[in-house]
C-alpha cells in the first residue's frame, strides 16, 4: 500500500492534469449543477450556497455549528490544499471526514447538497477525499444522488483496483443496484473490508446513523450468505470485523449481532472461538434483548459437543446485565430455546457451587424460569453436588429451588439415588435435609396473599405490603408463634421497607417495631435520617415514632451520635412529645456526640418547658438562641456547627425551619447586646437561609403573617406572631411562614440596632461610614435584590417585605436607595426593573402638591436606554407616574419641594441646576409622550431626547400648547441635564455615562461649554494614574465625554472655539516622548489620542472645513513621521483615520517630495550622520507615512504621482540600498500602481512624462526582493494601459526577467502579478502591431516551464494564450512545448512525458474549433519541415514555422519533433475532452485530412530520398521515418473518425480528384473503412444518403484510365475503388439499390472488368459478384455488358491450366468463378445463350488436375467451380440446362470431360422436383443409357470406361430414386432389354 506521503505526491503530480481536464471541457465538478453551468458560477456564489446549506443543517443538528468556523469560514475561501503541509491536510481531512459522516443521514436533502457543493469547489473532496465521500454515501448507492456524486469522483490509481467497477457504472450512467455491489464484494474482499472499516470509524467518532448500520448489516449478511462455503480463510476475514462491531455501541452493535447470527448458520466454530465470541457479545451490550437473541442463536446453531459447558467468564458477564433473566424467559415463552437453556442451566449449576455471581444470576433466573426447564436444573444441581460435595453457596441455591421447584428437586434426588452406593446415598440424604431447612425464613406462606412473606412485603401493591407488614409485626412480637424469623432475615425485611417504602400505613407499622433489636445502628440511623430528609412521606404523623427509633439506636461512634443529634434536633422545637424528645436528646449531647458542643450544650435546660401539640417550644428557642450567640461570639463565625448543617438539609423542612427560628432569636439577642457587627453578620446568614426557603414557595398565603411580624416592634409580640404561624397548615406552609416572618423580624431588629447616616447611598467617600454600617447597607441591597427578584414580588409577602425594608430600614432616603439599585451595573435586570416599579409605587403613594422629583428624573431618563426591555418599560412607567404627580398647569411661582435638592449626589450636589416647576412639567410631559417608543427600542433614546431638547422640537399633543419647550426652556433643560452629569462626576459614573450617551444627539452649544472642562479635568486625572481598561466603566465614560464634546454635529462650533479646537489637536498629537520611555502620563496621552482618532473616524473629521482638515492632516502626518501613534487592540489607529477621513492629499505630496529631495541629495552616509546627531531616520519616517497614505482615499489621488515618482527615482538611484529602503520602494511601487489603476478605471489620463518606465524596469532588475518584483510588474501592467509605447521598448527585458525570477515563485500573489502583466502588456503588443515580438515572449515562458510550480503552470499558460489570442498563438505555444519535449527525450531527461501531457492539457483549455485549428497549423508546420537541417540561416523576413528555430535543429531533433508532434495530434484528436467540444460540422477537418495526406506523401518522399542518398545511416533513423508515417496514418484515421458522414463524403470526393495517386488511394482506403464501420441499423437516413453520395466518384475512380499516373499506382487506385464499391454494396445495396445499379456499369467498364491486368480484373469480378448477390434481377438488363467479360476471363484462366500460374491469374480465375456463381444463382433463367461457354469453363478437367503450385488457391478455385455447378443445377431451368448439357456431352473431346458431364447430369436430375422429373426422365434415361453404351465400347480404355460407367450408374440411381413405380416400371423393362440385348455397334472411341 502506498504511503500517505506517496498519495499526496501522486495527487500533486496529477493536479495539472485534473485541472486541465476540467477546464478543457469548460466544466467544473459539481453536485448541484451541470458541469458547464458550474464553470460559470464563481466561488463566492458557491460559498454563499454552501453557507446557506450549513445554516439549514445547523437548524436540524447543532453538531454542525463547529463547521461554521472551519470548513465554511470566510477565511478558507482562498485556501489551496496543494500548498498545505501534510499535517494541515491531515487535520483538514479529519474535519471533512467528520462533516461527511455527520451529513450522511441528510444526504438526500437540499441543505446537504448545498454544503457538499462548497466542499467540492473549495476542498475538491471528490479528488482528495474520495474514499471518505464513498464511505459516507455508499448506503445510498441505489439513488440518483449517489450516481451524481459518483460521476465527479476522481479515483487514485491505487484505488482503481477496489473501485474500478464504479467507473464502469458511471460510464454507463447506471444506478448501482444491490446485486452489482454484492457481486463486487464477493469478488473483492477489500471492498467488503472498506465498508466495515468505514462504519466502525464513524461509530467510534459518534458520527454513525441508523441507515449506516442497516446497510452494514444487510451487505455483510448477504456477503456471508453468498459464499458457496465458509472455509477457514473466509472465517479469518469475517470474524475480526464482526468482533470489532460487537465492541461498538447502539445500532452498530445490533447490526453486528445480525451479521454474527448469519455467520453462525454458515460455519461451525471451534470451542475456543465460540467461547471468545460469546464473551465478546455479552461484554457491554447496548440492548440486552438483542444480545440475548444473539447468544441464543449462536449457541443453538453450533454442535452440542462444541458448546459443552459455558465458561465462568461468560456467566459472570451475563450476571452483569440485570435484565438478562427477564429477557431470556420472555424469549423462552415466544421461541424454542431448549438448545440454549440446557447448556446454560448446566453451566449455572456447575458454577453456582463455587461462584457468588453465578448464584446471583441463578437467583434472578429461577423465579422466572418456565417449569419445563426446572427439572434440567435440579437434575444437574444434584449431580454437581454428588460430584463436588458441600459448598458455601449450596444453601442459597437450595432455597431458590425449594421455593419454586420443590417437587422437581425431590424427583432429581430420587433419580440420582437409584443404583447409587452408600456414600452417595449419605450425601443425598444430607442434601435433602438441607433443602427442607433452607429458605425457611423466606418461604413463610401468607394465606391472605397466596404467596410468601418475602414476595409479599416487596410487592408493588401497597395493600399486599400492608398485609405482609402486619404479618411481620405479629411474627416479631410473638403474636404469631407458628412461624419464626432469624434476626438477620427480619432485619433485612425491615431495612428494605425503611429505605423504599412510600406508603404511610406500612411505615407506621414498621416504626412501631423495636428496630434497634434487629438492625445495627450503622444501618438503622442512616435509614431513619434518609426517611426524614427525602420528604417522601409526611413527617408530622410519624415524628414521635421516628425520633423514638432514633434515640433507641445504640450509637457506638461519635459520627453516629452526631447524626442522631442532627436528625432529632428539629423535634425539640415542634410537634407533640417535645419534652421527652428534649430529655433524650440532652442525654445524647451529654454523651459527647460529635458536633454537639456549643449552642446545643444547654439543651437539657429546655426539658422542663411545656409544649402544646403543633406549637413551638418557646423556651427551647430562647435557650438555643442564647447558645448559638455564645458559639458565634467564641468562634467569630456566623456559619459554623450543626446550625449550618441544619440549614443545608434541603430535604428536611423541619430542620431548616428550626434552625431559622433559632437564628432569628440569636440575631435579636445580639442586637439587644449592642453588638452591631455580629448582629449584621448573623443576620446575613439567617436572611440568606430564610430567603432561600422563601424562594421555593409561592408566598401568596404568607402576606398576613409577614405583615403581622413587620408591623410589631416589641420582641415578645413579634415572636408570638412568628411562632404562631406554625399552627396553620402543613409543615411546608409552616416552614414558608417562618421564613417570611423571619425576614421581617430580622429587618425589624436591624432597623433599631444599626443607625444609618442620611443621604449616603450615593456617597462620594464611603470610607467615612463605619464597618457595621457599610455591612448593613450591603446587606440591605442584597436583601432587597433577593426579595424583589422573585416573580410577582410586588404582591403577597414579598411586597410586604420590600415595603418594610424601604420604610423601616431606609426611611426617607428611599428614592436615593432605589436609584442606586437601578443604576447599578451589578444588579440583575429584573432587580433594576423592580426598583423602578417600587419608586413608581412610593412616588404615587407619597404624592403631594409640592412634591418635586426632578433630582431623580435624570436617573430615570438614563435607564430608558438600557439594553433590557423590562428595565426600559419600568422606566417608562416611572416617567408616566411623574407626569401624574406634577400639576397640569402649575402657578407661575408655585412652591417646590425638591427631593434631596442639596444632598442627592452628596458633596457634589452643589453643581446641580434646578428647573422651574413649569419647565419640569413640560419636560416630563414630553418624556411621557415619547416613553413608549423609547421603551420599545433602546436605540431611540438619543433620538427622542434630541428631538425634545432641540430648538423648536417636541410633541404638541403631549400636554397642550404649553407642553412644548421654548428656546429658554430648552436651554434650561439641557443645562439641567448637563449639571447632573457634572454632579455625578466621581459619584455615579454609570449615570454620567448613560446621560452623556443619551444627550449625544442634542448638539446644543451649552453642552460643549459645560462638558469640555469635565473632559479636560478627567484627562488630567488620567495622567496621574494608568489609562482605564478597554470596556471598563471609566473607559465608557471617557468615550461618552469625547462623543459629547466632539461629535459630527458640533464640528463647526469646535472650529470656531479656539480652546476646544486646540485641545482636540493636542489630544490627537499624543505623547511627544518615545514609546519606550512612556510613563503614566504618556500612557494617558496615548489613550486619549486613540479616542481622538475614533472621533475623527466616526464623522467628526468629515464634518470639518478645509482649513481645519488641512491642520488635522498636518498633525496626523507629524504623528506618522514621529511614529508615536497608539492603537489599542480593537480600537481605531492612525491608519484607520487616514483610511476613513478625507484628508488633504496636497499636504502629503509636499511632505513626500521634500523627503525625496533629501534622499536624492544625501545618501546613506548623510543619513547615518543625521541619526548620530539625534535626528530622525527619513526612510523610516517616509515608510510610516506611506503606510498610512496607502490605505487612504488620498492614496488614489493623481496629485501624489509626481512626489512618488521623485521618491522612486531617489530610491532606485541609491546604489547602497538598505532593507528599509527596499520596503519603501515596494510601498512607492504599490501606491503608483493604485493611482494608475484608479485612473484607468475612471478614464483619467496621467501625464506620460511623470513616471519613467526605465526607472521601473531598473527597479525590477536591480532588486533581489520578490515583493519588489511583483509590485514593479503590476505597475508596468497598469502603466501599459495608458502608455503602451513606453512599455513596449522594454518588453523583452521585462519578460526575460520574469522568466528568470517571478515565474518560479510559488504563491498566489505572484501568479496574480504575472496574470495582470500578461493581460495588460501583451494586448498592447497586439494592438501596436508588434505581434512578432510575441514569439520570444512565448519562448521565455516555455523555457521556464520546468521551474514553474506544477499547480501554477496551467493558469499562467492559459492566460498567456488567451491574452495573445488562441486562434493565432495556441499552435506556436504547443509547437514550442513539443520542441522542448523532443529535446528532453533526446537527452533522456526525466519528466519528458510531463511536458507532452501539459501541452495536451493546455490545448484542452481551448474550444473545439481552436483545438482543431491548432492541430492543423501544427501539421502544416510539420509538413513544411525539411528532411534535413538547412545549410544556411533563413533569409531576412522569412517566417519560421510556428516560431521554431529550425536552423538550430539537428537531424535527430527534426525527427524527434515530427514524432512528438504527430503523437500529440493523435492523442489530442482521440481524447475525450476534444471530442466533447468538437462542433459537428467543423470544416477544418477536411483541411486537416488533406494536410495529413500531403504530409504522409511528403514523409514517404523524404524517406525515399534520404534512403537513396544513403543518409539513413542507422536503423534507428529508418525506424523513426517509418514510425512518423505510421503516426501520420494514425492521425488520419483519427480525423476520419471525427468527421460526420456528409462532411466525410465531401472530403473524400475532393481527395479523389487529387493529382497524387497515393492520396487518392489512401482516401479510398479511408472510405472503405468508414463504409465498413457504418451502422445502417441506426435509422439515420440522412447519414446513409450522405455516405452513398461517395458511390458515384468511387465508381468513376474504379473505371478511370491510367492518365499521367504511374501504371502501378493507377492499378492500385482502381483496385481500391473496386474494393470500396464491393464493401458498400455488401452493406447498403439491399437498402439503396439504385446507385449500385449505376455503379455496376462502371465495374463492367473497359478499365475495370475489361482491364488487361489480372489483379484489376479480379477486383472487378469480386465487386461484380457482390453486386449480383445484393441486386439480383436488377442487373439483368446489364447482363450482356458484363457476362461476356466474365466468361472471357474464365476461358482465359482455364486455358492456362494446368500449368503453373501466378497468384494474380489464380485470383482472376477465382474471381470469375465467384462472379459466375452469383450470376447463375440470381439470374439462372437468362443464361441460355451462354450455357455452352459456361459449361466448358466450369467442367474443364484442368480445374481438377493435381495442382503443380498454389494448392490452396487451386482448391479454392475448384470449390468455386463446384459451387457454380450446384447453383446451375438449382437455378437454371431444366428445359435450358439439359439440352445444353446433352449437346455439350456430344462435343466432349475427352473422357474426363464426359465423366464430369455425366456426373453433373446426375446432380441436375437430383435437383429437379419430382413433377419436373416426370417431364425429363425419358431423355435423361436415354442419355444415361447412351453413356453406358460408351462404357461398353471395347475401344474405350478400361479406366475411362469404368469412370464413365460409375458416373452413369450414379446418375441413374439419382434419377430412379425420385421416380414413382408407374414411371419406373417401363424404364426398368427398357433397362433389362438393354442389358440383355446385344451390344450395339461401338460408337467412336472417346479419346
Amino acid at each position: 500500500m502506498a504511503s500517505s506521503l506517496a498519495s499526496q505526491l501522486f495527487r500533486m503530480r496529477n493536479v495539472d492534469r485534473v485541472i486541465s481536464t476540467e477546464r478543457a471541457q469548460r466544466v467544473r465538478a459539481s453536485f448541484l449543477f451541470e458541469g458547464r453551468q458550474a464553470a460559470d458560477i464563481d466561488s463566492q456564489t458557491i460559498f454563499d450556497i454552501g453557507s446557506d446549506g450549513l445554516k439549514e443543517l445547523r437548524q436540524i443538528d447543532r453538531r454542525f455549528d463547529v463547521f461554521a468556523a472551519t470548513l465554511f469560514s470566510p477565511a478558507v475561501k482562498d485556501l489551496d490544499r496543494v500548498l498545505q503541509t501534510r499535517e494541515e491536510n491531515a487535520r483538514l481531512d479529519e474535519s471533512i471526514r467528520t462533516f461527511l459522516f455527520l451529513m450522511a443521514p441528510y444526504f438526500l436533502t437540499k441543505p446537504a447538497g448545498k454544503a457538499l457543493e462548497w466542499l467540492i469547489r473549495r476542498f475538491r473532496i471528490q479528488e482528495f477525499n474520495a474514499q471518505d465521500v464513498l464511505a459516507a454515501i455508499l448506503p445510498y448507492h441505489e439513488t440518483k444522488a449517489f450516481l451524481t456524486m459518483l460521476t465527479i469522483i476522481t479515483f487514485d490509481a491505487k484505488d482503481l483496483g477496489m473501485f474500478g467497477f464504479l467507473v464502469t457504472q458511471r460510464k454507463a450512467r447506471r444506478l448501482l443496484d444491490r446485486g452489482t455491489l454484492m457481486a463486487q464484494c464477493q469478488r473483492d474482499r477489500e471492498l467488503m473490508g472498506f465498508v466495515c472499516t468505514s462504519v466502525f470509524a464513524a461509530c467510534k467518532q459518534k458520527l454513525d446513523y441508523p441507515g449506516l448500520h442497516s446497510f452494514y448489516a444487510m451487505i455483510f449478511s448477504q456477503y456471508i450468505g453468498g459464499l458457496a462455503s465458509v472455509d477457514d480463510q473466509d472465517l479469518q476475514f469475517v470474524l475480526p470485523y464482526v468482533l470489532d462491531g460487537l465492541g461498538l455501541d447502539g445500532d452498530a452493535q445490533i447490526a453486528a449481532y445480525m451479521v454474527l447470527g448469519t455467520l453462525a448458520t454458515r460455519v461451525a466454530l471451534t470451542a475456543d472461538a465460540l467461547e471468545k465470541t460469546l464473551c465478546a457479545v455479552a461484554q457491554h451490550p447496548t440492548d440486552v434483548r438483542a444480545m440475548t437473541m444473539c447468544v441464543v442463536q449462536l449457541v443453538q446453531t453450533q454442535e452440542s459437543a462444541v458448546v459443552g459447558r459455558l465458561s465462568l467468564r461468560f456467566v459472570q458477564q451475563l450476571h452483569a446485565h440485570a435484565a438478562f433473566p427477564r429477557v431470556l424467559c420472555e424469549l423462552a415463552g415466544e421461541y424454542d430455546v431448549t438448545l440454549f437453556m440446557a447448556p446454560l442451566l448446566t453451566s449455572l449449576a456447575h458454577h453456582a457451587l463455587g461462584d457468588a455471581e453465578a448464584v446471583q444470576l441463578l437467583s434472578a433466573l429461577v423465579p422466572l424460569l418456565p417449569a419445563k426447564y426446572a427439572g434440567v436444573l435440579c437434575e444437574q444441581l444434584v449431580r454437581e453436588y454428588v460430584a463436588r460435595g458441600d459448598s458455601d453457596n449450596l444453601n442459597a441455591v437450595l432455597e431458590l429451588l425449594q421455593l419454586r421447584y420443590g417437587q422437581q428437586l425431590e424427583d432429581a434426588i430420587s433419580a440420582c439415588a437409584e443404583g447409587a452406593d452408600e456414600s452417595v446415598h449419605r450425601l443425598l440424604y444430607q442434601l435433602k435435609m438441607r433443602g427442607s431447612q433452607a429458605g425457611a425464613s423466606r418461604v413463610l406462606p401468607l394465606q391472605e396473599t397466596a404467596t410468601t412473606l418475602y414476595l409479599s412485603i416487596s410487592h408493588v401493591d401497597p395493600g399486599m405490603r400492608l398485609v405482609a407488614a402486619s404479618a411481620l409485626r405479629d411474627i416479631v412480637s410473638g403474636k404469631n408463634r407458628e412461624f419464626s424469623l432469624t434476626t438477620e432475615d427480619a432485619g433485612d425485611l425491615l431495612l428494605s421497607r425503611l429505605e423504599h417504602e412510600d406508603d404511610q400505613r406500612v411505615m407506621e407499622i414498621i416504626l412501631e417495631l423495636p428496630l434497634a433489636d434487629y438492625l445495627p445502628a450503622a444501618k438503622l440511623v442512616p435509614a431513619l435520617v434518609s426517611l426524614i430528609d427525602r420528604g417522601r412521606l409526611p413527617i408530622e404523623p410519624l415524628s414521635d415514632a421516628i425520633v423514638a427509633r432514633l434515640l433507641e439506636a445504640d450509637a457506638s461512634t461519635d459520627e453516629l451520635q452526631a447524626q442522631i443529634v442532627e436528625a432529632a434536633f428539629p423535634f425539640v422545637l415542634q410537634f407533640a412529645g417535645t419534652q421527652a424528645v428534649t430529655r433524650a436528646l440532652a442525654g445524647r449531647v451529654k454523651k459527647g456526640g460529635k458536633g454537639a458542643a456549643g449552642w446545643l450544650a444547654g439543651i437539657g435546660k429546655c426539658a422542663g418547658a411545656a409544649s402544646e401539640p403543633s406549637k413551638y417550644n418557646k423556651r427551647a428557642v430562647a435557650a438555643l438562641g442564647a447558645g448559638l450567640v455564645k458559639q458565634w461570639v467564641q468562634l467569630a463565625d456566623a456559619q459554623s456547627g450543626i446550625w449550618t448543617a441544619q440549614l443545608r438539609r434541603a430535604g428536611s423542612l423541619a430542620a431548616r425551619t428550626a434552625a431559622i427560628a433559632v437564628g432569628v432569636q440569636a440575631v435579636a439577642q445580639l442586637a439587644a447586646s449592642k453588638d452591631a457587627s455580629r448582629a449584621v453578620a448573623a443576620a446575613s446568614a439567617v436572611l440568606a437561609a430564610a430567603l432561600g426557603v422563601l424562594s421555593a414557595s409561592s408566598g401568596d398565603g404568607l402576606a398576613a403573617v409577614t405583615e403581622a411580624v413587620a408591623s410589631t416592634t416589641a420582641d415578645g409580640a413579634q415572636w408570638e406572631q412568628l411562632l404562631g404561624a406554625l399552627s396553620s397548615g402543613s409543615a411546608d406552609a409552616a416552614c414558608a411562614a417562618v421564613a417570611a416572618g423571619s425576614v421581617a423580624a430580622v429587618l425589624n431588629t436591624l432597623a433599631t440596632a444599626v443607625e444609618l447616616q442620611p443621604n449616603q447611598w450615593f456617597a462620594a467617600a464611603p470610607a467615612t461610614l463605619g464597618d457595621a454600617e457599610q455591612a448593613y447597607r450591603a446587606l440591605l441591597r442584597t436583601t432587597f435584590a433577593s426579595i424583589v427578584a422573585r416573580a410577582g414580588a410586588q404582591t403577597g409577602a414579598d411586597g410586604v417585605l420590600a415595603g418594610q425594608l424601604l420604610r423601616r430600614c431606609v426611611g426617607g432616603d428611599w428614592a436615593q436607595f432605589l436609584a442606586s439599585v437601578w443604576l447599578s451595573d451589578a444588579a440583575a435586570a429584573g432587580v433594576r426593573a423592580r426598583a423602578l416599579l417600587a419608586f413608581r409605587a412610593l412616588a404615587s403613594a407619597q404624592a403631594s402638591a409640592t412634591a418635586d422629583y426632578q433630582t431623580v428624573l435624570p436617573a430615570i431618563v438614563a435607564v430608558l436606554g438600557d439594553s433590557d426591555a423590562q428595565v426600559r418599560a419600568a422606566g417608562a412607567a416611572c416617567v408616566k407616574q411623574l407626569k401624574q404627580t406634577y400639576p397640569h398647569a402649575p402657578a407661575k411661582n408655585a412652591e417646590q419641594d425638591i427631593y434631596l435638592y442639596d444632598a442627592f449626589y452628596g458633596a457634589t450636589s452643589d453643581r446641580l441646576q434646578y428647573l422651574p416647576l413649569a419647565v419640569v412639567v413640560r419636560l416630563v410631559a414630553q418624556l411621557a409622550a415619547h416613553a413608549d417608543s423609547m421603551a420599545a427600542d433602546a436605540g431611540t433614546l438619543a433620538v427622542e431626547l434630541g428631538s425634545i431638547l432641540s430648538r423648536g422640537a417636541g410633541s404638541q399633543s403631549a400636554g397642550g400648547k404649553h407642553s412644548r419647550l421654548n428656546g429658554q426652556a430648552r436651554a434650561s433643560a439641557v443645562t439641567f441635564m448637563v449639571s447632573h452629569v457634572a454632579a455625578a462626576d466621581g459619584v455615579v459614573p454609570q449615570l454620567q455615562t448613560r446621560l452623556l450617551e443619551a444627550l449625544g444627539a442634542v448638539g446644543a452649544e451649552e453642552m460643549q461649554a459645560q462638558l469640555l472642562p469635565l473632559l479636560v479635568a478627567h484627562v488630567e486625572r488620567l495622567k496621574a494614574r494608568a489609562a482605564p481598561q478597554a470596556g471598563s466603566a471609566e473607559d465608557r465614560l471617557v468615550r461618552a465625554q469625547f462623543g459629547a464634546c466632539y461629535s459630527a454635529s458640533s464640528a463647526g462650533r469646535v472650529e470656531r472655539a479656539p480652546e476646544a479646537w486646540a485641545t482636540f489637536l493636542e489630544y490627537a498629537a499624543g505623547a511627544a516622548a518615545a514609546a519606550d520611555a512612556w510613563g503614566a502620563a504618556e500612557e494617558a496621552q496615548a489613550y486619549v489620542q486613540q479616542l481622538a482618532f475614533e472621533r475623527l473616524a466616526s464623522g467628526f473629521g468629515d464634518a470639518l472645513g478645509p482649513a481645519a482638515l488641512a491642520q488635522v492632516t498636518e498633525s496626523l502626518i507629524d504623528v506618522a513621521m514621529r511614529g508615536n501613534a497608539y492603537a489599542r487592540a480593537g480600537g481605531v489607529g492612525l491608519r484607520d483615520v487616514f483610511a476613513r477621513v478625507r484628508l488633504d492629499a496636497a499636504a502629503a505630496a509636499d511632505q513626500i517630495s521634500a523627503i525625496a529631495g533629501r534622499l536624492a541629495a544625501g545618501g546613506e552616509r548623510r543619513r547615518k550622520r543625521a541619526r548620530a546627531a539625534g535626528g530622525g531616520d527619513e526612510v523610516a519616517e517616509v515608510a510610516t507615512l506611506l503606510e498610512c497614505v496607502q490605505g487612504a482615499e488620498m492614496g488614489r489621488s493623481p496629485a501624489l504621482v509626481p512626489a512618488l515618482a521623485a521618491l522612486l527615482a531617489a530610491l532606485v538611484g541609491d546604489a547602497a540600498q538598505s532593507g528599509a529602503q527596499a520596503y519603501v520602494l515596494q510601498l512607492v511601487l504599490a501606491m503608483l500602481t493604485r493611482v494608475f489603476d484608479a485612473a484607468n478605471a475612471a478614464g483619467v489620463a496621467v501625464a506620460e512624462s511623470v513616471v519613467r518606465v526605465d526607472t521601473v524596469v531598473q527597479a525590477l532588475r536591480t532588486s533581489a526582493s520578490p515583493q519588489t518584483h511583483n509590485q514593479a510588474l503590476l505597475l508596468l501592467a497598469a502603466v501599459a494601459a495608458q502608455q503602451p509605447d513606453a512599455v513596449l521598448h522594454h518588453v523583452m527585458a521585462v519578460f526575460t526577467f520574469m522568466g528568470a525570477n517571478v515565474l518560479r515563485q510559488d504563491d498566489e500573489y505572484s501568479v496574480h502579478v504575472i496574470q495582470q502583466t500578461l493581460q495588460r502588456v501583451l494586448p498592447a503588443l497586439v494592438r501596436r502591431g508588434a505581434a512578432a515580438q510575441a514569439a520570444p515572449v512565448l519562448r521565455v515562458f516555455v523555457d521556464t516551464l520546468t521551474h514553474i510550480p506544477r499547480h501554477r503552470r496551467m493558469a499562467l499558460f492559459t492566460t498567456l494564450v488567451r491574452t495573445l489570442g488562441a486562434d493565432t498563438h495556441a499552435a506556436p505555444v504547443a509547437a514550442l512545448l513539443l520542441e522542448k519535449n523532443a529535446a528532453q527525450r533526446l537527452r533522456g531527461a526525466r519528466g519528458a512525458d510531463d511536458v507532452l501531457a501539459f501541452a495536451l492539457s493546455l490545448t484542452h483549455e481551448l474550444t473545439g474549433a481552436q483545438q482543431l485549428a491548432c492541430v492543423a497549423q501544427l501539421l502544416r508546420a510539420v509538413a513544411a519541415l525539411p528532411a534535413e537541417p538547412p545549410q544556411a540561416e533563413p533569409a531576412e523576413g522569412e517566417p519560421l514555422p510556428l516560431g521554431l528555430d529550425v536552423a538550430r535543429m539537428g537531424a535527430k531533433q527534426l525527427r524527434a519533433f515530427r514524432l512528438v508532434a504527430l503523437d500529440y495530434a493523435h492523442q489530442l484528436l482521440t481524447s475525450r475532452q476534444f471530442t466533447a467540444k468538437l462542433a459537428a460540422a467543423d470544416a477544418a477537418l477536411a483541411d486537416a485530412a488533406q494536410t495529413l495526406l500531403l504530409l504522409i506523401g511528403r514523409l514517404a518522399a523524404q524517406h525515399a530520398e534520404l534512403a537513396a542518398r544513403g543518409r539513413l545511416e542507422t536503423d534507428v533513423a529508418a525506424r523513426a521515418w517509418t514510425q512518423a508515417v505510421q503516426l501520420a496514418y494514425a492521425v488520419l484515421d483519427d480525423v476520419n473518425a471525427l468527421m460526420q458522414p456528409a462532411q466525410f463524403a465531401a472530403t473524400v470526393a475532393r481527395l479523389l480528384g487529387h493529382g497524387d495517386a497515393k492520396v487518392r488511394r489512401k482516401a479510398l482506403a479511408l472510405a472503405t473503412a468508414r463504409l465498413g464501420a457504418f451502422d445502417a441499423r441506426a435509422g439515420d437516413d440522412a447519414a446513409l444518403d450522405a455516405v452513398l453520395a461517395l458511390l458515384p466518384p468511387v465508381a468513376a475512380a474504379a473505371n478511370a484510365p491510367d492518365g499521367a499516373d504511374d501504371a502501378r499506382d493507377a492499378r492500385a487506385c482502381r483496385q481500391a475503388a473496386l474494393l470500396c464499391v464491393a464493401t458498400a454494396a455488401r452493406r447498403f445495396a439491399g437498402l439503396r439499390p439504385a446507385p449500385f445499379v449505376d455503379a455496376a456499369a462502371a465495374v463492367a467498364g473497359a478499365h475495370s472488368l475489361g482491364a488487361a491486368h489480372p489483379a484489376v480484373a479480379a477486383a472487378a469480378l469480386v465487386a461484380l459478384a457482390v453486386l449480383c448477390d445484393q441486386l439480383g434481377p436488377r442487373l439483368i438488363p446489364a447482363l450482356p455488358a458484363y457476362l461476356p467479360g466474365v466468361l472471357k476471363h474464365l476461358r482465359t484462366a482455364t486455358a492456362a491450366l494446368p500449368e503453373p500460374m501466378a497468384a494474380d491469374d489464380l485470383a482472376l480465375l477465382i474471381g470469375a468463378l465467384s462472379a459466375l456463381q452469383a450470376i447463375v444463382a440470381n439470374m439462372g433463367a437468362f443464361l441460355a445463350p451462354s450455357l455452352p461457354a459456361l459449361l466448358a469453363g466450369v467442367l474443364s478437367p484442368a480445374l481438377r488436375a493435381p495442382p503443380p503450385d498454389n494448392a490452396e488457391l487451386r482448391a479454392e478455385a475448384l470449390a468455386k467451380a463446384d459451387a457454380v455447378l450446384a447453383a446451375a443445377a438449382t437455378s437454371v431451368p431444366a428445359r435450358q440446362l439439359l439440352p445444353a448439357l446433352f449437346a455439350f456431352y456430344q462435343r466432349a473431346d475427352a473422357a474426363a470431360t464426359a465423366v464430369l458431364t455425366v456426373e453433373f447430369a446426375g446432380r441436375a436430375a437430383a435437383a429437379l422436383p419430382r413433377n419436373h422429373l416426370t417431364q425429363f426422365h425419358k431423355p435423361l434415361f436415354k442419355f444415361l443409357l447412351g453413356a453406358l453404351d460408351v462404357a461398353r465400347n471395347p475401344r474405350v480404355p478400361a479406366a475411362a470406361a469404368d469412370a464413365l460407367e460409375q458416373a452413369a450408374l450414379g446418375a441413374l440411381q439419382r434419377v430412379v430414386v425420385k421416380l414413382s413405380d408407374a414411371l419406373f416400371a417401363p424404364l426398368f423393362r427398357s433397362l433389362v432389354e438393354w442389358a440383355t440385348a446385344a451390344a450395339p455397334p461401338p460408337p467412336p472411341a472417346v479419346a
